[in-house]
């Protein structure tokens, strides 16, 4: 429930409210105000060391801020026990550049292994997000066995099969190539569409944010700079060859 006496946003999944976060003499993030309103795809970009990782741990609820306060659906999980922050997390689905995948799990299995931690099963639900991402015939596989775009596409199936609130990626595409990358993007951006999920996309690469965020937030040394409309957004070209992207991006 929400904190007594606060009236939660009915259009946001999670706010920062006058955030800094210090670690002994170094401030990784300060002073951040921002809002995550429901059903958007924010981008949050900045250079190493800006506090984008910082900010994905907050928005997670292993971290807590050191003033401010972090609301996650209106609630504060500082306050909270390990349990009710375990819960919490339920409504949060996370994406890592490193798929973050058991080795010695099949597809299936690292699928349903939120699932697992709950105490629940439900193959079907697993079998279908298999099927919703073009994984169907892979599922009896081991993550050594796939590429890197299909491993990404089980981390992302991993986490939807709770069924999050919010989907925060780290650095989602930056282990991919240019074709594999945009692949994940569109998933990600039909996963929006689909499921009504809100969407953080921690990342360097500013033409991600192009092609899927709404809206991006920039972070310089901890700072807030900005909050920028995406209105730019390239056309993907399915049937261009890698020498044509190459052209596009050189200017060639």
């Amino acid at each position: 429930m929400p904190e007594s006496g606060h009236v939660a946003d009915p259009d946001a999944v999670a706010r920062l409210e006058g955030v800094t976060v210090r670690y002994g003499a170094t401030t990784a993030l300060r002073d951040i105000d921002l809002t995550i309103e429901r059903g958007e795809i924010l981008g949050v970009v900045g250079e190493s060391g800006a506090g984008k990782s910082t900010m994905l741990n907050l928005l997670d609820a292993v971290e807590h801020p050191t003033s401010g306060r972090v609301l996650i659906g209106g609630v504060d999980p500082e306050p909270l026990g390990e349990r009710g922050r375990r819960l919490l997390r339920h409504r949060i689905g996370m994406i890592f550049q490193s798929f973050n995948l058991l080795a010695n799990r099949t597809v299936r299995q690292n699928i349903a292994l939120p699932l697992k931690l709950q105490a629940k099963k439900d193959a079907a639900l697993v079998d279908s997000l298999l099927a919703y991402v073009g994984l169907t015939e892979r599922g009896d596989a081991f993550p050594a066995r796939l590429s890197g775009g299909q491993r990404q596409r089980v981390a992302i199936a991993r986490a939807l099969v709770t069924r999050p609130e919010l989907l925060l990626c780290d650095e989602p595409t930056s282990a991919l190539d240019n074709r594999t990358a945009a692949d994940i993007l569109d998933l990600l951006a039909r996963t929006r569409r689909d499921f009504g999920t809100t969407i953080v996309l921690v990342t360097h690469e500013l033409p991600a944010v192009a092609a899927v965020c709404d809206r991006a937030a920039v972070l310089e040394r901890g700072v807030l700079k900005d909050i920028l409309p995406v209105t730019n957004r390239p056309e993907r070209t399915d049937d261009a060859s890698y020498l044509d992207h190459v052209r596009r991006v050189l200017g060639a």
